[in-house]
C-alpha cells in the first residue's frame, strides 16, 4: 500500500512539470502567431520552424491528454480499490465487534457459572465439614459428585490402609451386590481403578486409551468407569471416586475441575471425620488390646438386650478370665503378661461376627456378647475358644509360654428368661465364671438358671 501511495505521487510530479511545459509552449506559440514581422524577416525558415513547433506542441498536447487521461483511470481504479478496502475493513470492524459482544456474552455467562460453582463449592465444604461418620461423608460426597456432574453412574469406594482391600461404600447406577462380592483389591485387574489408586492419580479412560505404556490395563478392566479420581491426604489414598458418565456437553476440562474440588474437600473433611472417630474410638477402646472398654461394653449391652427382647430372640454371653495371670506376670514379666492379653484379644476378634460385641472388662477379664446366639451355641464358642487360646504360644523376645482361661456363659433366651435385666444376665455369667475357677480353672462352666437368678450349672471341657 505504501509503494502504491509514492509511485502515485511520483506520477503526479511528473504529470505537473509536463504540463508546465505545455503552458510554454502554448505561450510561445501565441507570441510566434501574433507578431507578422518575425514572418517577413525570416521568410520560409520561421514559418516551417513555426510550423515544427505547432506540430511538435500538438504531439505533446495529445500524450499529455493521454496521460491526463490514464490518471483519471488510474484514480478511479486506485478509489475503487480504496472504496473495496474500506468497504472489508469496515466489515472485518463489524464482524470483530459482534465476536467481542459475543465474547463478553459467553464471558458473562461463564462467570456467573462459575460463581455459581464457588458458592456451590462453598455450601459444600460447611455441609461436609458437618458430619462427622465416615461412611456417611463419603455417602454426602458421592451424592454430590452425581449432582454436581449430572451423573447416572457412579460410586464410591474406601480403602484400606495398605491399599491392598477396596470397600464398596455406595453406588449410583450399579449392582451394588455385584460391586460388594467382588472382593476388589488394587491391582492391576482392577483397570483404571486401579491405577488410580496405585498412583493416587486422576485417570480418564479415554486418556489411558490412548497411553500405549498403559493402555493394556483397559484390557482386563471389568468395571468399566470412565473417570477415577483418589481422595488422598499427603500420599495416602483414602478413597476413590468412580463416574460411569457425565451430562452431555461436560468437557473433560469441567470433570477434571469438579473431581478436583470434590476431591480436595473431601480429603479434608475425611481427614478430620477419621480424627474424630480415632478420639472417639480412644474414648471407648482399651488401649492395650484394642478392644471395647467396660463402660462402653455396659453401654452397648442395655441396647443389645433391649433389641434381644423386642425381637424374641436370644442373646448369649461369654466372660473370660486368664488363668494364673499374676502368675505370668511374676515369672515372666508384665510385658509377656500384655502379650498374653493382646493374643486373647485378637483371637476374640477372629472369632467376632456381624453384631457381637467383644470388651477388655477389666484387667485380665474379658467378655464377649452375641446377639442370636442360644445358649448351647454361647458354650460351644467359648469352649472353642478356651481350647484355640491353650494351644496358643506367647512369645516375647525369644521366650515363649502358654497360658489357659477359663469362661462363664449365660444367655438370655425369650421362652425362659424373657423380660430379663442386664444386671443379672451379667451375674449370671460371672458366678458361672467364678464356678469354674473353682472347679480347677481351664474349662467353660454354663449357668442355665432363669431371670431370678435360680442358678443351675454345667461344666464343659478341661
Amino acid at each position: 500500500m505504501r509503494n502504491r501511495e509514492k509511485n502515485l505521487k511520483e506520477n503526479w510530479v511528473y504529470r505537473i512539470i509536463v504540463i508546465l511545459s505545455l503552458c510554454v509552449l502554448l505561450i510561445y506559440m501565441y507570441v510566434t502567431s501574433e507578431d507578422a514581422s518575425l514572418t517577413r524577416v525570416g521568410g520560409k525558415f520561421v514559418f516551417y520552424t513555426k510550423t515544427i513547433w505547432q506540430a511538435g506542441i500538438l504531439i505533446l498536447m495529445s500524450f499529455i491528454l493521454f496521460y491526463l487521461l490514464e490518471s483519471i483511470l488510474e484514480y478511479k481504479s486506485q478509489n475503487t480499490i480504496l472504496s473495496e478496502y474500506l468497504r472489508k475493513a469496515q466489515n472485518e470492524l463489524v464482524t470483530e465487534r459482534k465476536a467481542l459482544n459475543d465474547l463478553k456474552s459467553i464471558s458473562g455467562d461463564r462467570i456467573i457459572e462459575l460463581g455459581s460453582f464457588i458458592v456451590t463449592i462453598s455450601d459444600l465444604a460447611k455441609e461436609l465439614n458437618s458430619v462427622l461418620e465416615t461412611n456417611l461423608l463419603l455417602r454426602t460426597i458421592l451424592a454430590k459428585t452425581a449432582e454436581l456432574l449430572g451423573s447416572n453412574k457412579c460410586a464410591m469406594f474406601n480403602v484400606s490402609g495398605n491399599k491392598k482391600e477396596i470397600i464398596l461404600v455406595e453406588s449410583i447406577g450399579y449392582d451394588k451386590e455385584r460391586l460388594l462380592n467382588l472382593h476388589l483389591r488394587g491391582d492391576e485387574t482392577l483397570g483404571l481403578l486401579g491405577l488410580s489408586l496405585r498412583e493416587g492419580k486422576f485417570y480418564s479412560r479415554y486418556a489411558v486409551s490412548d497411553d500405549y505404556d498403559r493402555k493394556y490395563i483397559l484390557e482386563s478392566d471389568t468395571l468399566h468407569f470412565e473417570y477415577c479420581q483418589p481422595i488422598a491426604y499427603g500420599e495416602k489414598v483414602l478413597a476413590v471416586i468412580c463416574v460411569g458418565d457425565t451430562r452431555e456437553g461436560l468437557s473433560d476440562k469441567n470433570v477434571i475441575r469438579i473431581l478436583s474440588a470434590m476431591a480436595n474437600l473431601g480429603a479434608v473433611a475425611l481427614t478430620n471425620t477419621i480424627l474424630v472417630e480415632k478420639i472417639k474410638d480412644q474414648s471407648i477402646k482399651d488401649g492395650l488390646t484394642g478392644l471395647y472398654n467396660h463402660q462402653y461394653f455396659q453401654e452397648r449391652l442395655d441396647g443389645l438386650l433391649i433389641s434381644a427382647i423386642a425381637s424374641n430372640k436370644p442373646l448369649g454371653l461369654i466372660m473370660m478370665d486368664l488363668d494364673h495371670f499374676k502368675r505370668l506376670n511374676d515369672n515372666c514379666g508384665h510385658q509377656m503378661g500384655d502379650a498374653g492379653l493382646k493374643n486373647l484379644a485378637n483371637l476374640l476378634l477372629a472369632k467376632a461376627k456381624g453384631d457381637d460385641i467383644i470388651a477388655r472388662y477389666g484387667g485380665e477379664e474379658f467378655v464377649y456378647a452375641s446377639p442370636g446366639m442360644n445358649l448351647s451355641e454361647t458354650a460351644e464358642l467359648a469352649e472353642e475358644i478356651r481350647s484355640d487360646f491353650k494351644n496358643t504360644v506367647i512369645e516375647l523376645e525369644g521366650v515363649k509360654t502358654k497360658c489357659t482361661l477359663s469362661a462363664g456363659v449365660a444367655a438370655f433366651t425369650p421362652d425362659k428368661t424373657r423380660d430379663m435385666k442386664k444386671n443379672v444376665l451379667i451375674r449370671m455369667a460371672d458366678i458361672a465364671l467364678y464356678e469354674a475357677k473353682e472347679k480347677g480353672r481351664d474349662r467353660v462352666v454354663v449357668n442355665m438358671g432363669d431371670k431370678n437368678g435360680d442358678d443351675r450349672f454345667i461344666t464343659d471341657g478341661k
